[in-house]
């Protein structure tokens, strides 16, 4: 109950930070590039798409996934909060019932995010979207071959769902796989950066989250194999797939167990992190 209510306290905090004001910006940034590019070729074919799949797209198109989670970084730079009441928090609880506190936090977090975008893309593109476990014509038709949606592709990179993914996901099957991965990949991003922040500060927590997050999106552009020793490879479900021949590039399963064994090897680091350091410096250093 006291790990619960730690959580609970930073999930609020979390909620009521000025820096919220960023995922107003990331989800009118998410409409002028992302939805309203999609309501375009819904009218240049005349065929509604699925009320899913602007979600599906922000978690699983190759340039939306850094906007979430820079976005999310951003709202964590001020967590967890090492100040003076927190310090007495900490010592109260336990370090490392204080850590997984923190981590049940950051799940909290970004599944709160991920509603949003949910409830955000479902509602955008009403009412030209219908539901249903199919995705839409108009999605498939934005990715064949012709001159005009080469073009359109190239023009709005960030409007269209990957071809491997209505190949091999069906549209619940692909909400609730990709959900995870992307929960997963926030959630070691996040650890990455708090742990860092307690070790360091948060600029360099910060920092190294970029850092591994633009080089992961650098070298899966390029298409280098070495992309997949990195997270974001992972958090990415279309690049799974060959589109051309439909052949399997990496397992998504194992890119979960990867995920999960990522967060589990960056909890025991964080715990070690927080057991090692000088609670006296603290506050001081927030």
């Amino acid at each position: 109950m006291k790990r619960l209510g730690i959580s609970l306290s930073e999930y609020i905090k979390w909620l009521k930070n000025d820096k919220q004001i960023i995922m107003l910006f990331t989800l009118i940034g998410l409409y002028m590039f992302s939805v309203a590019p999609m309501k375009e070729y819904i009218a240049m074919f005349g065929e509604p798409v699925n009320a899913f799949e602007p979600y599906v797209t922000f978690i699983t198109n190759v340039f939306c996934v850094p906007v979430i989670t820079l976005t999310f970084a951003v709202l964590m730079i001020d967590f967890p909060d090492i100040s003076a009441n927190a310090t007495f928090v900490l010592i109260r609880a336990g370090r490392a019932r204080w850590y997984r506190s923190q981590v049940a936090f950051v799940i909290m977090s970004a599944a709160t995010m991920l509603a949003v975008l949910f409830v955000f893309g479902f509602t955008a593109i009403q009412p030209q979207g219908f539901i249903g476990n199919v995705w839409s014509n108009s999605a498939k038709f934005v990715n064949s071959n012709t001159m005009d949606t080469v073009y359109f592709r190239s023009t709005n990179p960030l409007s269209y769902l990957d071809l491997s993914v209505m190949t091999n996901f069906s549209v619940a099957g692909a909400v609730v796989l990709c959900s995870l991965l992307t929960v997963l990949h926030l959630t070691f991003c996040a650890q990455l950066q708090m742990t860092l922040a307690l070790r360091f500060n948060r600029i360099i927590g910060l920092a190294a989250n970029l850092l591994m997050l633009g080089a992961g999106m650098a070298l899966q552009i390029i298409g280098l194999k070495i992309c997949w020793l990195f997270p974001f490879a992972h958090s990415t479900a279309g690049k799974h797939y060959n589109e051309l021949f439909n052949e399997m590039i990496f397992p998504i399963w194992g890119s979960v167990l990867y995920l999960a064994a990522a967060n589990l090897m960056m909890y025991f680091v964080g715990v070690s992190v927080i057991k090692r350091k000088n609670l006296s410096l603290m506050a001081k250093e927030d």
